[in-house]
């Protein structure tokens, strides 16, 4: 089965544990009265609790879902759920698909390929007959449908473009955020010749190279899988591709106004330093907003969409973003289900979408982020399209971000079309 097939693009991880958990008071080491009830009371309460695990690929919202966890357990005596979280989701998830430690409880991303053959594979129950579903937005549920049944309770709609630091820009004598490419471009000449870092690229994390790397390609070319298709059928080679030269071109012009340490530096350092005014621009999407907020509440920041760099038209990459499902073997689905239903519940979706930042789907759930209005405005306007992960043969993002990655190191153009070459045809035909 696909999903049994680990590549050898995986990389050893870490994974980040929280936990949320009903009763329990934090750091104090001090037993709460249900820890101190006689030891034949304690054995009854344990044999009755259940416990479940929430596994999350979105760690920037692990303590909003610790939060609503634990009020879910207050609600629901006897109930117990451990948030756990990793910044590469879909490798950890993959990883624990193939030796069957199937999380009971977990977000998914209903709309991509990858998650919808682990749909098809069993791993995950159905849930196309729950009423909760009535409260979902009906057009997007409809793009989170794998063969006309529903596996996901899609909660919102990411998109992705750049984030500026308006502080930054309006300290150096530019008073609105770039449209054009052009504009952008001469906005990173002027933030370099007063000595400022214009962009801030977290290039050592190898999975924010893979998404920027998705996203911004589905920018220049919203069907680069038929570009793709082509060189995979012999028809095209990568080193011709208009799109990946269009990618290496606006890549090899940016990284002129990066900060020097690019390569050493991670995805939180990169939003922390963004946050904090040492440079106008990064590369992320709605969620960035969370985490933003964390490390600089007063922070005057928006996100903007991606010019394309070929100046062809600009759309707003967006995807169905955090979703829950519950797995087949869930160790109790009645409790499963009623969390999902929970999710759907216009309180507790208010709650989970003031934190995230990414458009709610959940009826009665307002809306109003100030960053986000342009984003708001693309995809009322319908100026969007469904990012290029939900298309491309699954793995083909984690297959060529290493590429990607060592052409924003050192440059080689040759042998970033040479990895692209072999990761486009490697994976197009595995999964023909």
């Amino acid at each position: 089965m696909i999903l049994k097939k680990i590549g050898a693009w995986m990389i050893a991880l870490s994974m980040v544990s929280t936990m949320a958990a009903c009763g329990a008071e934090k750091g104090d080491g001090k037993a709460t009265a249900t820890e101190t009830e006689s030891s034949s009371e304690t054995t009854t309460e344990e044999s009755e609790t259940t416990e479940l695990e929430l596994f999350m690929s979105k760690p920037e919202t692990a303590e909003i879902m610790e939060q609503i966890a634990a009020k879910f357990c207050e609600e629901n005596p006897g109930v117990k759920i451990n948030v756990t979280s990793s910044s590469d989701g879909r490798t950890v998830l993959q990883t624990r698909l193939a030796s069957d430690d199937v999380p009971d409880i977990l977000n998914t991303f209903p709309a991509e390929d990858l998650y919808k053959n682990i749909f098809r594979e069993g791993y995950i129950e159905e849930i196309t007959d729950q009423e909760f579903l009535s409260k979902v937005n009906s057009d997007t549920l409809k793009m989170s449908a794998c063969d006309d049944k529903y596996y996901a309770v899609p909660m919102s709609v990411s998109t992705y473009g750049i984030y500026v630091n308006m502080d930054v820009l309006e300290a150096n004598g530019i008073t609105e955020a770039p449209s054009t490419w052009d504009e952008l471009i001469a906005d990173c000449k002027t933030l370099k010749d007063k000595g400022v870092t214009a962009f801030l690229m977290p290039n050592k994390d190898v999975g924010n190279v893979a998404q920027r790397f998705e996203r911004t390609v589905g920018v220049i070319n919203n069907d680069s899988y038929s570009e793709f298709k082509k060189i995979a059928d012999g028809e095209m080679e990568a080193k011709d591709s208009p799109t990946l030269n269009a990618w290496v071109e606006y890549n090899t012009e940016l990284l002129e106004y990066t900060n020097e340490d690019h390569m050493g530096m991670d995805y939180d350092i990169a939003v922390a330093d963004f946050s904090n005014g040492k440079a106008a621009f990064m590369f992320s999407g709605t969620w960035m907003l969370s985490t933003v907020k964390e490390n600089n509440p007063d922070a005057n920041v928006k996100l903007i969409a991606f010019p394309n760099p070929t100046g062809g038209e600009t759309k707003v990459p967006i995807n169905i973003d955090t979703s829950f499902s519950i797995s087949s073997t869930c160790k109790n689905k009645e409790i499963g289900l009623k969390f999902l239903e929970y999710m759907t519940q216009t309180d507790i979706a208010q709650m989970y979408c003031d934190v995230d930042g990414n458009v709610s789907l959940i009826e009665g759930v307002e809306y109003n982020v100030e960053q986000h209005k342009d984003m708001k405005t693309a995809v009322d306007s319908g100026n969007i399209f469904l990012t290029a992960v939900n298309f491309w043969p699954d793995g083909l993002r984690e297959e060529i971000r290493p590429y990607c990655q060592q052409y924003l190191g050192d440059g080689d153009k040759e042998a970033f079309f040479e990895g692209a070459q072999d990761a486009i045809v490697t994976i197009y035909s595995d999964n023909e």
